[in-house]
């Protein structure tokens, strides 16, 4: 048998799509068949070639990481996933996206989502299905993996193991407490999961800014108090003007940025009040640089990187959406579905930086 797998030959080029012989599990290996996977902000940058500065993997880099799938086959000694419940052939399965080496001083400590080892996955190389834009999915012995509460649904469950625990980390790395005003910088599919997620931890007043009204109309849904277009408030000065009006000049304790424009930086420190937290979550391209006033972070105001998340945390983010299940439109998020096969026309369709699009979430179903 026979899958396929997309992956990235050249930046600025289509992607390829190659097909290669499904592996056989390996003991405690579990292969999955995809269902779905989502179109990240992180697969955008690699398809536009901001990330030109660094060099692909002989062959090529397989792409996708966010998504889910169902168990299509279990290597010998896999009966259970990592929470002891039993798995079988057919199941729903959320895997964590970050794959470690586990060996080396962050692995061994649990901080396996900052793993000093962790690189692009190469193309061609066995067992080949090593992304989401795939057939199926390859997840090597002592995978985090997880089953699907029965109450979910299928089409909620593909941003779970990014999108959510990402920025679910990033608001647990700032710290975030009861009572607290969060701003939140890009309304798509992080965003409105952060929006969600800010609301559940506590947060009093959680502002959201975009330039797609669809967007934030939709962040209005999942909890946003207030929302700021760009296209209104068209300058950095304005923006944050409006923030501290809307925080009745308290400025923010929060400030999530998800766009991937290292501009925000210095615009976000700006929103902070004394003692607030700016998370870097969406500048993933190496190589951009942005000034900032240090003296502006005297009174406290802190610096945080976050990237993805501890595989714990996955159980926890499926309980909370089996819990709010019926309170949040999280079958809004994701609104627009293309065929594997069509992966060079969705992009185009996805892609949201200076253009609007009608697309919150983009999946490819194979």
């Amino acid at each position: 048998m026979k899958g396929r797998v997309v992956a990235c030959k050249e930046y600025g080029k289509p992607f390829e799509i190659d097909e290669y012989e499904v592996p056989t599990p390996e003991p405690g290996a579990v292969l999955l068949r995809m269902t779905q996977a989502g179109i990240c902000g992180s697969d955008l940058h690699v398809w536009r070639g901001d990330q030109v500065n660094v060099q692909l993997p002989p062959g090529g880099r397989v792409m996708g990481h966010e998504g889910t799938g169902v168990v299509e086959a279990l290597g010998e000694g896999v009966s259970t996933d990592s929470l002891s419940q039993p798995i079988k052939e057919g199941d729903r399965i959320v895997y964590a996206a970050v794959f470690p080496c586990y060996h080396c001083h962050l692995c061994l400590r649990g901080d396996t989502n900052w793993c000093v080892n962790r690189g692009y996955a190469p193309a061609g190389v066995w067992p080949y299905f090593t992304g989401t834009y795939s057939d199926f999915l390859y997840l090597p012995p002592r995978h985090p993996l997880f089953l699907v509460p029965g109450e979910l649904s299928d089409d909620i469950l593909g941003p779970v193991n990014c999108a959510m625990g990402t920025v679910t980390t990033g608001l647990m790395r700032a710290g975030l407490r009861e009572g607290q005003n969060v701003v939140i910088q890009g309304a798509g599919g992080l965003g409105i999961h952060a929006t969600a997620m800010a609301k559940d931890m506590g947060a009093d007043r959680v502002i959201i800014l975009d330039r797609l009204t669809n967007r934030l109309e939709l962040a209005e849904e999942f909890g946003a108090d207030h929302t700021i277009n760009i296209e209104e408030f068209n300058t950095a000065e304005t923006r944050v003007q409006r923030v501290w009006e809307l925080t009745d000049g308290r400025g923010a304790d929060v400030v999530m940025e998800l766009v991937g424009r290292a501009e925000l930086l210095a615009e976000g420190i700006d929103m902070l009040g004394n003692g607030g937290t700016f998370v870097e979550i969406g500048d993933i391209v190496a190589g951009r640089e942005v000034s900032i006033d240090p003296s502006k972070l005297l009174r406290g105001k802190n610096i945080v990187g976050s990237l993805m998340y501890r595989p714990d945390l996955l159980p926890t983010l499926l309980n909370f959406l089996v819990k709010n299940r019926n309170k949040l439109p999280f079958d809004k998020l994701i609104s627009h579905k293309f065929p594997l096969a069509e992966v060079n026309e969705a992009f185009p369709q996805a892609e949201w930086s200076q253009r609007q699009t009608e697309i919150t979430r983009a999946v490819l179903v194979p």
